[in-house]
């Protein structure tokens, strides 16, 4: 598939047909991913698929349950929001759990740091961070080639996770990715222009 086919067809998706993902396609992904730049060049990126149904609940109990979907919420945090924005926001909010334990396949991502983040005071001492997510584009993009979908969600609990997975201390978690093939339905990002997006010599 040309490159930019591949950009083009890269979505958000959060709902999953039940069609398993062949493992070789997995392994292809994962493969793409650790082609991206990396900080020093040393590629210091650890993936985990979860595969066992329990350590799926477990893992989804502690990524989904620390956010608060309550009503008065929702209404609170849509209030100043888009249209657009408020839609592909209130379409999420019931499929958060369900995409996480329903795809066939769910990733996370891990990366290496040389301090813990809370403690990094300049840009470059997040140097590893950034290029844990360099990897993971790489990781969309060639699920987009494979025919396969996701969404990166951001945990809220890192710190339970990594005790849970047994994830080492120098390392943090970036992300968890759903993987699957798609239902029909895509979220639909925010229309852009390029020409209004790039600046010459200034602002």
């Amino acid at each position: 598939m040309d490159f930019y086919e591949v950009v083009e067809k890269r979505r958000t998706v959060r709902e999953f047909q039940s069609r398993p993902v062949e493992e070789e396609k997995i392994l292809r992904v994962l493969d793409a991913g650790t082609k991206a730049p990396s900080h020093n060049h040393l590629r210091e990126w650890e993936f985990i698929l979860i595969k066992d149904f329990e350590q799926r609940k477990r893992v989804v109990d502690l990524g989904v349950t620390a956010r608060d979907y309550a009503d008065t919420e929702v209404k609170k945090m849509t209030k100043t929001m888009s249209d657009w924005e408020k839609e592909a926001y209130l379409k999420a909010l019931p499929v958060q759990r369900r995409m996480l334990m329903s795809s066939p396949e769910l990733l996370i991502v891990c990366f290496k740091m040389r301090k813990p983040l809370s403690e990094c005071t300049t840009l470059y001492e997040l140097n590893n961070f950034a290029s844990g997510w360099t990897c993971i584009e790489n990781i969309l993009l060639a699920m987009a080639a494979e025919g396969l979908h996701g969404v990166t969600f951001i945990p809220r609990q890192t710190a339970a996770l990594k005790k849970l997975l047994g994830i080492p201390e120098d390392y943090e978690v970036a992300t968890m990715i759903p993987i699957g093939y798609p239902s029909d339905y895509f979220v639909k990002q925010k229309p852009v222009s390029v020409k209004e997006k790039v600046h010459y010599d200034k602002w």
